[in-house]
């Protein structure tokens, strides 16, 4: 690993446990409601099959899922997977979630057919706030939650355009230990990690910096800029 990698690496959690002692170690942590981001992306697309990558406590697949779209979410934290399986019983959406790892759930699952494959299978994936654990790099990240997507199909990429400037005092505080030192994202950025190392074509359907109002830890008002990419799987 070159030296650049490590630093942009660097304190990133590279265990499942990681995960699960941040999500096992509090009340849920996310608001419930779905990223204002990929609702605006996906408005004008036709519901299909969709995979959420690193789903949380499942806000978004949960929205999909009330919105017509056959919605499945994974995450490496068992706490936060049946929290989001809760959520859905509560509003009565039919999302699915389970515990995996993006980079070894494939075929070889027990929820996955000829018909309904994991890898290749979705029309949408969807990956939001993603984080590179350690030895890999964001490229080979983007790499293996694209091998997910289907011939003609779509992926939805969001994610920090800049950190929150509270954020790495806050875990600090709350003694997650998983501070990012972040560089900055951009669409045009992902686009062409996603191309650089990617077998099929693609496209970029969507690629722009949105602005959100967000409230810091003590209550107050402020914006932060995120990363959106919509990139299109073009079939030959």
């Amino acid at each position: 690993m070159t030296e650049p990698q490590q630093a942009v690496n660097a304190g990133v959690p590279g265990s499942v446990a990681a995960w699960e002692e941040r999500y096992a170690g509090s009340e849920p942590i996310w608001s419930g409601n779905p990223n204002e981001s990929l609702v605006a992306a996906v408005d004008s697309l036709t519901p299909g099959r969709v995979l959420d990558v690193g789903c949380g406590e499942g806000a978004d697949a949960i929205w999909l899922a009330e919105h017509g779209w056959d919605a499945t979410g994974i995450d490496l934290s068992q706490t936060a997977v049946d929290r989001a399986a809760e959520a859905a019983a509560a509003k009565g959406a039919a999302a699915s979630f389970e515990v995996a790892d993006v980079s070894t759930w494939d075929t070889s699952g027990a929820n996955s057919d000829e018909e309904h494959p994991r890898r290749g299978g979705y029309g949408l994936v969807i990956g939001c706030f993603l984080h590179t654990r350690l030895p890999d790099t964001r490229e080979e990240l983007v790499g293996k939650v694209a091998e997910h997507v289907a011939p003609d199909g779509r992926l939805l990429l969001i994610s920090h355009a800049e950190m929150p400037p509270w954020a790495e005092n806050l875990d600090e505080e709350l003694g997650h230990g998983l501070g990012h030192h972040h560089e900055p994202v951009t669409p045009n950025g992902d686009f062409a990690l996603l191309i650089g190392g990617s077998p099929v074509r693609w496209e970029i359907e969507l690629a722009e910096l949105r602005t959100r109002a967000v409230e810091t830890p003590d209550g107050q008002p402020a914006e932060l800029d995120d990363s959106v990419l919509l990139a299109h799987r073009i079939t030959d």
